[in-house]
């Protein structure tokens, strides 16, 4: 019994987020019908539908974010489903979470990254997503991105105080991210 209530009282270790097991998709999703991920409420039933499949643990959602027309989540799968079983899955939760009213396009674009792609990449390419569409300025926090455990990636402790992307990230050309999803 001592040694047992010895355990409780230990100081836990810091969490390690372990990286990328499963399967990792890139995923986008086309919004139907107009940009309603720009309105907070439909957005935030997305990323709602998304915190709930992540928490299930069959799976983790690596980051998403949700822009005006469209989404990119970068999925971890787990062992009991495909790819296209999640993504239905998160489509028919958004349809009820938002009342039926607003709904993603059929097509939807699902990439398998090769061992050789790294998440980093994909994850910052997410990010930038907003700024470089310039829909806010590098000193703002886009309300649509979201990593659970943002320890995945490295670029975060460089963002600036406001959370924001250097300048320098969004000046880009688009040739710094041509490679990713298959694309030459």
């Amino acid at each position: 019994m001592a040694r047992r209530e010895a355990e409780e009282v230990s100081p836990q270790r810091p969490k390690v987020v372990p990286p990328p097991a499963g399967e990792v998709y890139f995923v986008t999703l086309t919004t139907a019908d107009g940009p309603w991920l720009a309105v907070p409420r439909t957005r935030d039933v997305f990323l709602t539908v998304l915190r709930a499949w992540h928490a299930e643990r069959n799976g983790r959602v690596l980051a998403a974010v949700a822009l005006p027309d469209h989404a990119h989540v970068l999925v971890e799968l787990g062992s009991l489903l495909t790819i296209g079983q999640v993504v239905a899955g998160w489509k028919a939760a958004v349809r009820r979470g938002a009342g039926y009213a607003e709904t993603f396009d059929k097509n939807v674009r699902e990439y398998r990254l090769e061992a050789s792609e790294s998440v980093e990449d994909y994850g910052l390419y997410m990010f930038l997503s907003p700024y470089r569409a310039r829909l806010l300025l590098t000193v703002q926090v886009w309300d649509g991105w979201w990593a659970p455990e943002p320890t995945v990636f490295q670029f975060p402790a460089a963002l600036n105080a406001m959370g924001g992307p250097p300048e320098e990230w969004v000046n880009w050309p688009a040739s710094r991210f041509r490679g990713l999803a298959g694309g030459k």
